[in-house]
């Protein structure tokens, strides 16, 4: 582990450093409002177990109070929670309107209520590019303009530092404090671990298991239909001859169209059988997906295979099992097999909640299609970036030392009981799964308690993601240790389990000035990035439910104090951004193009994940 440091000095790095404290919920500097999402993302109450689905508890792990919104675009209206009355901005381009009043500006992070630090905690990470799957293919089309890709594409590559992943490993993991020393009387400051992982691949490419469980009910006629046919024989024509595939059509009922089997010489026979596929019925998900689950168990599938059923579907349940939790379900069960579950939400009237809990309790990827032609290349996209993961059971643990707070970790929440035990269900399947696939010995038998402890089943190769802390101390001198970080994963790479654990220690300064001159500009920058992630999620919702007013009042709230901190911290970068929200607000200003409600959602969502890798 290596803490590196970009340090500024002068009364200019001083003052940035109180302004961005200010910002983001601290003391110190008026000159720039803070944001929104410092007042509502703290310490949230947790939710009865077993009562909501696992994609119902909030979006990108932003907790339900403080944006009620949906995992998809056009789902579910609006939280009146998340507007206030009144502080709506007026629609337009051109000159930015008033900033939100001063209902949005939290209470000074000094004050703020502390989250416990020991539990599990939710993870933004989503493996390579997946994220940005359906937007890329809105752009080949034609329906985005390519110039609309700075909006969304290298955002958060910029606001996270690069370094090297230690040869011969397939994790490294980096440190970074917001002030290399802290002010004498104390103060709330930032901590940053990023992972980075290898872009070297196992030497073999895994056997595939995929299984397509597809919506065939009458919702699906037309180009809707015809798109999944071609995406499903496209689909085909990517495996390899030894891979297993099986098909599954569901409506009111399902069936098994292809059985499982090796793709080799049957892959124009399956290709014929597709291309036969008609549609009409119901949406009974929960038949589809059991009997994809059977097709994935058949004993023929060599136990190493890496193992997926892909679900794509238009619509909601309304057939079998109804309910979130009782589908999502299914997938966690599977996933305990060895069987991953991705999903791919199609156009704009399907469950976009139910979806995102099948995949994150089936350890897979969720895509939101706008149209059909997005299908193929997000079908492709899982196939080439998530399947051939470089680590699994990734576990990073942070336990904080006495007399430090933890204020926030952001973009995510901690998990209720019902969900940490759902975690921890994976947890031992993804330890069983290596076990059989890469005959790395099982470590996971045994749950240790203790500390923040974020979990991710597979880490793709080649990519990386970061986790900011706010945290808070109280006046000190001297050195003290801050906390000891843990990373546990299987290391794919050279086959076998890798355990690290490192100490970060913190200094107090001899007075402000001393502790403004160590203030680390790649730190600052992750600061900025992360919240302005929160402010774009929570656009999105509002654009969503309808209330575009209030998701410009955000765009421009975020605006203002990237322009601020332009200024005060002398980074051009955040002038760069601040102008990006600016173009967002002008989309906001229309009704076709890029201001349709489904592609300004896409467009904010889109941009929210970037920021927030």
């Amino acid at each position: 582990m290596t803490m590196s440091r970009m340090s500024k000095s002068g009364t200019s790095m001083i003052l940035g450093s109180l302004c961005l404290a200010s910002a983001l919920g601290g003391s110190g500097c008026t000159k720039a409002a803070p944001s929104n999402e410092e007042a509502t993302a703290q310490a949230p109450a947790e939710p009865e177990p077993n009562t909501r689905a696992k994609g119902e508890q909030g979006y990108m792990g932003i907790p339900d109070h403080a944006a009620e919104a949906p995992r998809a675009f056009a789902i579910r209206g609006g939280d009146d929670a998340t507007r206030g009355p009144g502080e709506a901005a007026k629609v337009g381009g051109g000159a930015p309107p008033p900033a939100p009043t001063q209902a949005l500006i939290p209470p000074s992070a000094n004050d703020a209520p502390t989250i416990d630090p020991n539990g599990r905690f939710a993870t933004t990470y989503r493996p390579g590019g997946g994220h940005l799957a359906a937007f890329e293919s809105a752009v080949a089309r034609g329906i985005i303009p390519p110039g609309e890709r700075e909006l969304v594409s290298d955002v958060g590559a910029r606001y996270v530092t690069g370094f090297e992943v230690p040869k011969g490993k397939a994790l490294g993991i980096q440190a970074g404090l917001e002030r290399g020393k802290l002010p004498p009387s104390g103060s709330p400051f930032h901590l940053r671990l990023t992972l980075k992982s290898s872009p070297d691949k196992p030497a073999e490419r895994p056997h595939l298991s995929v299984h397509l469980v597809l919506d065939v009910s009458g919702s699906m006629q037309g180009e809707s239909i015809k798109q999944a046919r071609e995406a499903a024989s496209a689909l085909v024509d990517k495996l390899a001859p030894t891979d297993d595939f099986s098909l599954v059509t569901f409506s009111t009922d399902a069936e098994v169209k292809i059985p499982d089997g090796p793709v080799g010489a049957r892959r124009e026979a399956i290709k014929k059988v597709i291309a036969e596929i008609k549609e009409g019925g119901g949406t009974n998900i929960s038949s589809g997906l059991e009997l994809g689950y059977a097709q994935a168990e058949t004993k023929t599938i060599p136990q190493d295979a890496v193992k997926v059923v892909l679900l794509l579907s238009d619509g909601r349940a309304n057939s079998g099992i109804k309910s979130a939790s009782g589908i999502s379900k299914l997938a966690l069960d599977a996933f305990q097999k060895g069987i991953q579950t991705s999903t791919f939400g199609l156009g704009a009237d399907y469950d976009g909640a139910l979806m995102s809990a099948i995949a994150e309790d089936g350890a897979g990827g969720y895509y939101y299609l706008r149209d059909a032609a997005q299908i193929a290349p997000a079908l492709g996209t899982e196939l080439d970036k998530r399947l051939d993961p470089a680590a699994t059971a990734v576990e990073v643990r942070v336990r904080l030392k006495k007399g430090f707070d933890l204020l926030k970790v952001y973009g995510s929440r901690r998990l209720s009981e019902a969900e940490a035990q759902r975690v921890r269900a994976q947890e031992v399947a993804a330890d069983e799964q290596a076990a059989k696939r890469d005959n790395i010995k099982q470590d996971r038998k045994d749950d240790s308690e203790g500390g923040m402890r974020f979990f991710i089943p597979a880490f793709a190769a080649g990519d990386s993601h970061a986790l900011l802390f706010q945290l808070r101390a109280g006046a000190g001198v001297g050195k003290s240790q801050l906390a000891l970080v843990e990373l546990k994963y299987k290391d794919r790479i050279s086959k076998k389990n890798v355990t690290e654990e490192f100490p970060i220690d913190i200094e107090w300064a001899d007075s402000d000035a001393a502790s403004g001159a160590t203030i680390d500009g790649s730190v600052a920058r992750t600061i900025q990035g992360f919240a302005a992630g929160e402010t774009l999620a929570r656009a999105a919702q509002n654009v969503a439910g309808g209330d575009k007013n209030y998701a410009i009042s955000l765009l421009t709230e975020r605006e203002t104090i990237l322009r601020e901190a332009a200024k005060t911290l002398e980074e051009p970068l955040f002038l760069k951004d601040a102008d990006r929200l600016a173009r967002m607000r002008e989309h906001a200003a229309q009704s076709t193009g890029m201001g349709d409600p489904l592609l300004f959602a896409m467009l904010l969502e889109t941009a929210s994940r970037s920021h927030l890798r």
